[in-house]
């Protein structure tokens, strides 16, 4: 199969599943720093639909992958971050931030707490990988070992169907509740499973050692309900569920509050603080936010781009879309961007500029599709 490039740079990397995306007719393109899939031969509609009523699998190895170790790791990552482990059992994995001083976002990740107690692991944006590391080394002390993990794949299965592919290979993986992981054999190789993804979706990330992975996709792809799926049904599928893109939706200019992601931080660490950030998350959350993350609805067939203004209905620029494309579930355009939070107490009526013109929209809470994780069997 010949090689497919659009608009590459030079000297970008590849992932251990290089080779499988050239023999399914991948469209690479460059993102993070590597050649990644944007979509396959069957186009981005078609993987989008598949992972909603199957199963995807998607290649997401240029994620950061870090191991922190070292003791009482947990009291010293909770100067770093907005979380409590307190809240957090052996094996269960939250989302949360770093932040700076000013209470902006770094970056956004996942931590899963080990059940080793002096370990935890990480994983975090692709473009934000050297800046998590050096934001880690310049707030733990020489006794914690960070270890940045490059020799393993990480793939992500996603869609209904998921659980009943991996419990092929995987004992008890059906009753991994969200936000769990925990660590497997298949043969004689450790991969390490979570549950969780980007897609609203139920499914799961695998963690396994370079050598193996392109055997075990392999033998995924045998199952009729598995096909692969790139860049473009992933952001179209995270859209749809209303979850933020970094560099997009959340950056070093937004703060958790703004973005509507205070959820992710607990009562208690809001109340007592002592996380990097945490007097300005307080001011943002008793004096209020100039802006808010919203969902919004064009009336019309156009989608709204990153980029687009927001206005009001007498033509005021009020904010913009940070990210935005056609919704396959929905067959409509969909989008998200920050309105100020004044305007938005008032009106749910607004215009966007497409293209010179000034069409109609709404403001919708998000997300746009149901999630549909599995909390655990009732």
């Amino acid at each position: 199969m010949s090689e497919a490039y659009w608009g590459l740079e030079q000297n970008l990397k590849t992932t251990p599943l290089y080779k499988i995306h050239n023999n399914n007719a991948a469209k690479l393109v460059s993102f993070a720093g590597y050649y990644l899939p944007i979509q396959y031969a069957n186009g981005i509609i078609a993987e989008h639909n598949h992972t909603r009523k199957a199963a995807s699998v998607f290649d997401v190895s240029h994620m950061g992958q870090i191991k922190i170790s070292g003791p009482m790791i947990h009291d010293a990552l909770e100067k770093i971050l907005p979380i409590s482990f307190s809240r957090i059992a052996p094996g269960q994995i939250k989302y949360t931030q770093f932040l700076n001083k000013e209470g902006k976002i770094i970056d956004d990740l996942m931590i899963h707490r080990s059940f080793e107690d002096n370990q935890i692991w990480l994983v975090v944006n692709a473009d934000c990988t050297e800046k998590d590391l050096d934001h880690l080394y310049s707030n733990l002390n020489r006794s914690y070992k960070i270890e940045l993990i490059d020799d393993r794949a990480l793939i992500a299965i996603q869609g209904p169907k998921s659980s009943n592919i991996l419990k092929e290979f995987f004992n008890e993986i059906d009753n991994m509740p969200f936000m769990t992981g925990d660590w497997f054999t298949y043969d004689n190789e450790q991969f390490f499973v979570s549950r969780c993804g980007y897609t609203g979706e139920d499914g799961y990330e695998v963690s396994i050692k370079d050598r193996y992975a392109e055997e075990f996709i392999s033998k995924l792809l045998k199952f009729e309900d598995v096909k692969l799926a790139g860049l473009g049904a992933r952001n179209s599928l995270r859209m749809e569920a209303g979850l933020c893109l970094y560099g997009n939706d959340i950056s070093i200019l937004t703060s958790p509050v703004e973005a509507g992601l205070t959820w992710s931080i607990p009562k208690e660490r809001i109340e007592n603080g002592g996380f990097i950030g945490h007097e300005n998350i307080k001011k943002d959350l008793i004096d209020g936010v100039e802006k808010k993350l919203v969902g919004i609805k064009p009336l019309g067939k156009l989608p709204a781009r990153e980029g687009t203004q927001i206005l009001s209905k007498n033509g005021k620029i009020i904010g913009e879309i940070t990210s935005g494309g056609y919704s396959p579930s929905l067959q409509a355009p969909i989008a998200m961007g920050y309105i100020n939070a004044e305007i938005l107490q008032k009106n749910s009526e607004i215009l966007l500029n497409v293209r010179g013109n000034s069409l109609p929209a709404e403001i919708v809470s998000l997300p746009f599709v149901e999630h549909k994780y599995f909390r655990g069997k009732k």
